[in-house]
C-alpha cells in the first residue's frame, strides 16, 4: 500500500530511503522520505519521525529502510528507482524506538486486514499525547503594501489580536475570538489576501516526563542527635518556641524513619514544612535536594496482599498440564527457529502449529481459570518473557489488576483509555524498557510495548466490547491470534460462555479445548473454619480431600404472562419479591440485572400518541428521574427530571404539554435501572441499594466502577442494580440471589446476534449467585419462556445453546460460516446517502460469487445519527482482505469487517 513519494530538492549526503507510515487519516499507505546525514546513524523501524506532509509537518512512524542504491531493487521507493527526488524527514521525535519488529507486522497485517490507513494502525500502539500535532500558525505579514482591512468588525478584531499578541496557532485563535462566526472564512480572506501569513508548525507535545525534587538526608544518625539538640537549644527556639524550627526539625525525624530518601512533597505534607524550611536545611548540609522522575502509576492506589499459589484442583492441574507442555514446545520451536535463521527475522508458526498453543478455555463461572492464567504468566515470567491480560471492560481492571498484583508485585502494569494520559505515558514508557512484564488491561492493552510477548489471554473471549467502534475497526480477538502468531506466544481465550467464533474455530482444529466444568468452593481447610465462624453448613461437594466443588445455582423461569393473568402488575414477579425478603432477612446480598437504563424507555403523549424523540437520532428519548442514592424518590417528578438520548447524550427538559397536541397527558412507559432501583427502596425501605451502570459510573462527580464494587463487597450494600456491567467476570462471594427483571431486552432486535448477546448476559449474570459458601438462586422474569437462548440458559446448557445456534447459522450462512463486512455511508440528504450506497452495492455484486452474498443496501436499523441519514451495505465472504483488495471505495464510506452487529 506503498504511494508515490513527493518530489522537492535534493539532499546532498543521502544515502538511504524510509518509508514512513503518517500517523493521520489522509495517507493510506507509506511515503517515501530521505533521511539527512545527521540522522543516519540513529534511524530504524520503528521510529517516530516528523516529516513534512504536503504544505504541514506531522508525525510518522518509520516501517522500514532501504538504502537508496538497492531502492529499485526493493520495490519500495519506486519514484526515487526513477531518479526523482523526495523530501528529508525533518526531525526525530525520539531516537528509541516506539513500535519493535513484531507491532510492526501485526500494523501492516492489521492495515490490510481492516482496509485501515497503516498509520492509524501504528498509532494503536502509541500513548495519546506521545506525538506533536500539526497545527497552522498565523502572523502578520512583514511587508503590507496595502491598508490593513477594516470591512468587518472579525477581520480587525483577528489583526488586533495578531498586532497585541504576536503569532498564534489556530488552537489560539479559536479561543481568542470565543463567540465570533463565520472568523475561519475571515482568516482565511486575510491569508489569500495577503495580510495575514500562514506557516505549519507543530504543537508542543502534551504529555512529558514528571520531574520533581527529591529529599535526602545526608548527616549520619550520631550527628543528627546533635543537631536536633542544637536546634531545640537554639536562642530563638528558647524565647518563644518557634514553629519554623519544630518543622525542620519534623523533616529531619521523618526523613530518618523513611529510609533517609523520600519525594520533597510527600515530607511537606507530613510535616507541614514548606520549601524555605527544605533550602534552609539544605544550605546547612543536612540535607540534599535533588530533582528526580517520578512515574505516575495508575495501580499505586490499589490494595492488595501479597499471595502464593495455591494447590491447583484435578481440573485445574489437566488444564495446565496441556498448557505448559505446548508452552514448553513453542519455546523450543522459537530458539530453534531463530538459531538457524541466523537473526534473519521469520514469521513463526503456521496453522497447525498455532492450534497446539491457542487455548479455548471454557470454564463455568468460579471454575478457576484466572489460576490458569496466572501460571501460564508464571512459566513466562521464568522464561524472560512478558504477559498481556485483557479483559472487556474498564470496570473490570482493577479487579483483575488487584489479583495479578498479589502474585506478582511490583511487576503489573495497568492500560486502559481513562487512564490519564500522563499515567498512561509513564506506564508504556516502563513497558517498553521492561520494567513491568505483566500488563493488564482492556482492549487496547493488546497493543503495549513489551520486548518479547510469552501469552496473551482474552478473559471473557465473547464480549462484544472487544471490538473497536471506530476506525480501525479491529477486533481484538483476531489481532490477538495473529499478533501471537507472530511473537511465538501462547494464546488462551477464556470464557464460560464461548463466542460461536470461538467454538467454531474449536471445531475447525484452530484451538484446542480444555474445560473447566466444575465451581471451585475452596480448599477443605477454609471452608471448615469459615462454616465454624459463620455458623453455617455449605453446600459444597469434596473433589478430594483438599477441594471442594460448588453446584451452579438453580434457575427458576417466571413466566410474567402468568403473572399479569393472576392479578400482579408489579416489576417484580411473586417468586422473586418472595426470594429478595429471605434474601435481605438473612443478611444476604442480591443482585438485579436489567440492561436497561433510566427510569422509562419512552416518553409518550395519552391523547395523540407523539413519542418523544432526539432531534439528532430519531430515536425515543429516555426518561431520566433525579433520585438521592439511598433514599426513596418522590412518587411526583421533580422539576430537574430529564430526557435522554442514549445514543448521543443530547438532554431534554420533560415538557409540561404535549408538543404535538398540546394536551397534558404526558406519560412515561416502560422500566429501566433507576425504577428498579426506586421500587426496591418502595418495597424495601430499609435496603441498601447501589446503582451500576452507565450513568452512576461515567462522567464528571460520577463514583468510580471499583469504589462500587469495593463498597459491595465489603457489605457496605445489600443489593446491586445494574446493566450489563454487572455480568462481566465479577467475583462477589456474598451474593446468593441474582434476579433478572426482563430477560426479552434486545432478544428480538433485527439481529442475528441478538440470540447469543441474551444467552451470554443471562448466563453470565447468573454466574455472580451462590460463589460462597451457600447455595446460589437465580430468577429469571420473561414473557418469552419458550425461546431456546432463555430455555438453554436455563439448564446452564452452554454447549446446547452452542450447537443449536451454530446450527441456524449454518443454514443461513451466517458467521462464523462466513464473514460479513460492513460498508456504510451516511449524509444530510437521505436520498444522496442511498444513492451512494446502491452504487457501491453494484460494483459489490460485480466481485461477488453470488449475488445473494450481498445484502442490501437499506437503511440502517437506527436510520439517523447526528442529524445525518445512514445507508449500509453488507457482504457475506470467506476472505475480506481478497474482497477489499483494490476494490474502490470512496473514503466517506466506513469499511467494518466482522461487524458486532447489523443495526
Amino acid at each position: 500500500m506503498s504511494n508515490r513519494p513527493a518530489i522537492v530538492t535534493d539532499m546532498p549526503g543521502v544515502n538511504r530511503i524510509v518509508e514512513v507510515a503518517p500517523l493521520t487519516d489522509a495517507v493510506v499507505g507509506t511515503l517515501s522520505y530521505s533521511v539527512p546525514e545527521q540522522y543516519l546513524h540513529a534511524i530504524s523501524a520503528g521510529i517516530v519521525v516528523i516529516v513534512p506532509l504536503r504544505n504541514r509537518l506531522t508525525a510518522g512512524i518509520v516501517v522500514r529502510c532501504v538504502d537508496e542504491s538497492d531502492a529499485g531493487a526493493a520495490g519500495v521507493t519506486g519514484a526515487v528507482a526513477r531518479d526523482y527526488i523526495v523530501k528529508p524527514i525533518h526531525s526525530l521525535l525520539d531516537e528509541k524506538a516506539a513500535l519493535n519488529a513484531q507491532q510492526l507486522e501485526l500494523a501492516r497485517w492489521m492495515s490490510a486486514e481492516y482496509r485501515a490507513p497503516l498509520g492509524r494502525c501504528c498509532a494503536l500502539m502509541i500513548p495519546p499525547g506521545y506525538t506533536p500535532t500539526s497545527a497552522y500558525l498565523y502572523t502578520l505579514a512583514a511587508e503590507q503594501t496595502a491598508p490593513l482591512p477594516v470591512t468587518t468588525d472579525v477581520r480587525s478584531r483577528i489583526i488586533a489580536i495578531l498586532q497585541q499578541r504576536g503569532s498564534l496557532t489556530e488552537g489560539k485563535l479559536k479561543l481568542a475570538l470565543r463567540g465570533a462566526k463565520g472568523w475561519r472564512r475571515d482568516l482565511k480572506r486575510l491569508v489569500d489576501e495577503g495580510f495575514i501569513a500562514r506557516s505549519s508548525t507543530l504543537e508542543p507535545v502534551k504529555v512529558k516526563p514528571r520531574r520533581t525534587t527529591m529529599v535526602q538526608l545526608v548527616i549520619s544518625d550520631p550527628t543528627l542527635e546533635i543537631v536536633l539538640e542544637n536546634l531545640l537549644r537554639s536562642p530563638d527556639n528558647k524565647r518563644q518556641p518557634s514553629s519554623a524550627l519544630q518543622r525542620r526539625m519534623a523533616v529531619l525525624s521523618v526523613l530518618r524513619e523513611h529510609d533517609r530518601l523520600a519525594w520533597a512533597e510527600w515530607v511537606m505534607a507530613e510535616t507541614g514544612a514548606t520549601r524555605a524550611d527544605l533550602d534552609w536545611l539544605a544550605q546547612r548540609d543536612y540535607i540534599v535536594l535533588g530533582d528526580a522522575e517520578r512515574w505516575r502509576d495508575p495501580l499505586a492506589d490499589i490494595d492488595y496482599a501479597v499471595t502464593s499459589e495455591p494447590s491447583l484442583t484435578g481440573d485445574q492441574a489437566r488444564a495446565w498440564e496441556e498448557v505448559s507442555a505446548a508452552m514448553n514446545m513453542r519455546l523450543d520451536e522459537t530458539s530453534i527457529s531463530v538459531a538457524a535463521a541466523d537473526n534473519t527475522p521469520a514469521r513463526r508458526g503456521n496453522g497447525n502449529k498455532a492450534a497446539r498453543d491457542q487455548f479455548l478455555l471454557r470454564g463455568v463461572t468460579g471454575s478457576g481459570k484466572t489460576e490458569v492464567y496466572m501460571r501460564a504468566v508464571d512459566r513466562v515470567l521464568r522464561q524472560g518473557r512478558g504477559a498481556l491480560i485483557l479483559v472487556p471492560e474498564i470496570s473490570l481492571t482493577p479487579q483483575t489488576a488487584r489479583r495479578f498484583l498479589s502474585r506478582f508485585p511490583g511487576k503489573v502494569a495497568l492500560i486502559h483509555s481513562r487512564l490519564k494520559p500522563g499515567e498512561r505515558y509513564d506506564t508504556w514508557r516502563r513497558i517498553r524498557a521492561g520494567a513491568l512484564p505483566v500488563v493488564v488491561g482492556a482492549r487496547s492493552a493488546l497493543f503495549a510495548p513489551l520486548p518479547q510477548v510469552g501469552i496473551i489471554v482474552l478473559d471473557e473471549e465473547h464480549d462484544q466490547s472487544y471490538k473497536q467502534n471506530s476506525s480501525p475497526y479491529y477486533d481484538a480477538r483476531r489481532v490477538a491470534k495473529q499478533y501471537a502468531a507472530l511473537s511465538g506466544a501462547s494464546l488462551i481465550y477464556g470464557s464460560a460462555t464461548p463466542s460461536l467464533e470461538a467454538w467454531h474455530m474449536a471445531e475447525e482444529g484452530e484451538l484446542r479445548v480444555l474445560e473447566l466444568p466444575n465451581r471451585v468452593r475452596g480448599h477443605a481447610s477454609r471452608i471448615a473454619d469459615q462454616e465454624a465462624r459463620m455458623g453455617v453448613h455449605s453446600t459444597a461437594k469434596r473433589e478430594t480431600d483438599t477441594v471442594l466443588y460448588q453446584p451452579m445455582p438453580d434457575v427458576q423461569i417466571i413466566d410474567m404472562r402468568a403473572e399479569l393473568r393472576g392479578g400482579n402488575l408489579s416489576m417484580f414477579s411473586g417468586a422473586l419479591s418472595t426470594a429478595l425478603t429471605e434474601t435481605l432477612a438473612r443478611g444476604e446480598q442480591a443482585i438485579i440485572f436489567l440492561n436497561r437504563r433510566g427510569s422509562a424507555s419512552c416518553v409518550i403523549c395519552r391523547d395523540c400518541g407523539h413519542v418523544l424523540r432526539c432531534p439528532n437520532d430519531d430515536m425515543p428519548l429516555t426518561y431520566h428521574q433525579p433520585m438521592a442514592e439511598g433514599e426513596p424518590a418522590a412518587r411526583r417528578r421533580p422539576p430537574a427530571s430529564s430526557m435522554k438520548c442514549h445514543l448521543c447524550n443530547h438532554v431534554e427538559e420533560v415538557p409540561v404539554r404535549c408538543p404535538a397536541c398540546g394536551n397534558a397527558r404526558i406519560r412515561f412507559i416502560g422500566i429501566g435501572t433507576q425504577k428498579v432501583e426506586q421500587a426496591i427502596h418502595e418495597q424495601f425501605p430499609r435496603a441498601r441499594v447501589v446503582r451500576w451502570d452507565k450513568d452512576t459510573s461515567s462522567g464528571a462527580g460520577r463514583t468510580s466502577a471499583d469504589q462500587m464494587l469495593q463498597r459491595f463487597v465489603h457489605q457496605q450494600a445489600d443489593v446491586l442494580v445494574g446493566t450489563q456491567m454487572i455480568a462481566k467476570g465479577l467475583d462477589l462471594p456474598l451474593v446468593t440471589l441474582v434476579g433478572v427483571v426482563l430477560a426479552d431486552v434486545g432478544l428480538f432486535l433485527p439481529d442475528f446476534r441478538a440470540a447469543e448477546r441474551v444467552f451470554d448476559l443471562i448466563e453470565q449474570v447468573a454466574g455472580r449467585a451462590g460463589r460462597s459458601l451457600l447455595a446460589g438462586r437465580v430468577i429469571v422474569q420473561t414473557y418469552n419462556p419458550e425461546h431456546p437462548a432463555i430455555d438453554f440458559a436455563a439448564t446452564h446448557s452452554v454447549s446446547g445453546f452452542a450447537r443449536y445456534e451454530l446450527a441456524q447459522r449454518k443454514m443461513l450462512r451466517l458467521p462464523p460460516y462466513v464473514r460479513l463486512v460492513r460498508f456504510e455511508v451516511d449524509d444530510e440528504d437521505m436520498a444522496q446517502a442511498r444513492l451512494k450506497c446502491e452504487m457501491l452495492a453494484r460494483q459489490l455484486r460485480r466481485r461477488v460469487p453470488q449475488l445473494s452474498d450481498v445484502i442490501g443496501p437499506s437503511s440502517a436499523y437506527f436510520a439517523r445519527r447526528n442529524n445525518r441519514h445512514r445507508w449500509q451495505v453488507f457482504v457475506r465472504t470467506l476472505s475480506p482482505r481478497a474482497l477489499l483488495e483494490d476494490l474502490e471505495i470512496p473514503r466517506e464510506f466506513i469499511v467494518d469487517v466482522d461487524p458486532m452487529t447489523m443495526l
